[in-house]
């Protein structure tokens, strides 16, 4: 990468469409030559427009009448808050997915510094269980639970203390961050562990898990280069985790450290350990609670295997939103300018699926902007928890598809996986470890550079 790729013209593939005059304006207005990636449909034929305000909730447009039919009883699921009769709790993080992948704004609770949208906590302890997974706190499991039914007792709170840290770009521009630290607030069956490892976890954008699953694996690990044999500084890991269902380890692609395998354990996870809620892949209700949770184990789960399947079905089928202003060429000029800093590297533009069971999936060209790799991101994002052969400094490259859509849809603007950044352009200023050439090339380039780049984002 050059040390300054928005000193040339060609490098952010610009050229002139006419002459200039004596007074120094063009003749004719600079036209910009937009990379292959920069397109409307970020998610193949399956890509949605917003309808009745809600951009992360529309099927994918590739699925055919049958399949548009169950989109909308996986829907209802989704949306519907539990309460202590139909399967909530006890203790809970939340009591629908919808409270926590939103996908259109609401009321919701916003506590001043409070990031969500669907904060949690997860909990462990050093080392690992005979599947990989990460030991959970002797306690409270593998999760706090900060919220309860009447009766019983929530295990603590998320108490959260914030730092702002001031810098200043090479033109003088200032910017703050704010770095987050969390604690366990009021323990209710006792002190955590000393030897505890804390990370908090925002919800991600649902959109276009499906597509993602479809990726053929070994495309996914051919990209990988653990050992950085091309010497580019970028050295991107698989994670192999357990999959309950195949009784094996097999390759992570969700989660923030890619934790999960496909889009069903991720599901069934999320159920059990956020709403306390049973399925027929996970029936004990205390799975992931640790000792403070003394329930009975249930005789049958709390959801059908029909609804279940339909729940999977609408996780997987949510349509990307379209990009906006893709012929803008401020947009243009950033969309260039992302591959130029080095961004591409990690956040991959360009996917082709493979088969899928649901046809609507298969063999689309996408672009959802992640290698679904793990990679160092340096001591600043690093929160010391393993999970499985993720270190406490790896994450997964987060997609960005979508990207520009959230604030206006959830009305949170936080970004990385515990909600630090307020905005893209602090999410680019938190980065290091492998992604320090990137982020010093976007702190060291012009404003109207970087400017170029933020709504290139803006507009996915």
């Amino acid at each position: 990468m050059p040390s300054k790729p928005w000193s040339s013209v060609a490098a952010l593939g610009l050229f002139i469409a006419g002459s200039t005059g004596c007074g120094g304006e063009a003749d004719h207005p600079v036209a910009v030559r937009a990379p292959d990636f920069l397109v409307e449909r970020t998610g193949g034929t399956t890509a949605a427009r917003e309808f009745r305000g809600r951009p992360y909730n529309q099927s994918a447009r590739s699925l055919n009448n049958s399949e548009f039919a169950r989109f909308g009883r996986g829907a209802l699921t989704f949306d519907a808050h539990l309460t202590a009769d139909g399967g909530l709790g006890p203790v809970f993080n939340e009591d629908s997915c919808l409270s926590c992948h939103l996908d259109g704004e609401t009321e919701v609770d916003r506590e001043p510094g409070r990031p969500g949208p669907g904060l949690l906590l997860r909990l462990s302890v050093p080392g690992a269980t005979a599947t990989g997974a990460p030991l959970g706190e002797p306690t409270y499991g593998g999760q706090l639970q900060d919220r309860a039914l009447a009766g019983a007792t929530r295990e603590g709170l998320i108490d959260i203390a914030w730092t702002e840290v001031s810098g200043r770009y090479p033109d003088g521009t200032r910017y703050s961050l704010r770095r987050p630290t969390y604690s366990v607030g009021s323990p209710t069956a006792g002190p955590v562990s000393p030897a505890v490892l804390l990370s908090a976890r925002i919800a991600p954008p649902m959109t276009g898990m499906g597509l993602l699953e479809a990726i053929p694996e070994a495309k996914i690990v051919a990209a990988a280069d653990p050992d950085d044999v091309n010497t580019d500084g970028i050295s991107g890991r698989t994670n192999r985790v357990w999959d309950d269902t195949l009784g094996a380890g097999v390759l992570g692609r969700f989660g923030w450290k890619a934790g999960q395998p496909t889009v069903r354990q991720q599901t069934v996870g999320a159920m059990a350990n956020d709403m306390g809620f049973t399925t027929p892949d996970q029936p004990d209700p205390c799975h992931g609670q640790g000792s403070a949770c003394s329930l009975p184990a249930q005789s049958a789960p709390e959801m059908s295997a029909t609804d279940l399947a339909d729940q999977v079905f609408y996780n997987r089928t949510i349509a990307v939103p379209i990009a906006r202003r893709v012929d803008d060429p401020s947009v243009a000029r950033g969309a260039n300018t992302f591959v130029d800093l080095g961004c591409a590297a990690c956040h991959t533009t360009t996917w082709t699926t493979g088969h899928d069971e649901v046809v609507g999936l298969s063999d689309q060209t996408i672009h959802p902007f992640t290698d679904l790799l793990l990679h160092d991101m340096g001591d600043g994002l690093a929160d010391g928890r393993p999970e499985f052969e993720a270190t406490g400094r790896e994450w997964r490259t987060a997609p960005l598809w979508g990207l520009g859509r959230r604030k206006e849809v959830t009305g949170f603007d936080s970004l990385l996986h515990d909600g630090r950044a307020r905005g893209p352009e602090e999410a680019i200023l938190w980065h290091g470890g492998e992604a320090t050439a990137a982020k010093t090339a976007f702190v060291g380039a012009p404003r109207s550079a970087r400017q170029d780049l933020l709504a290139f984002l803006g507009a996915l």
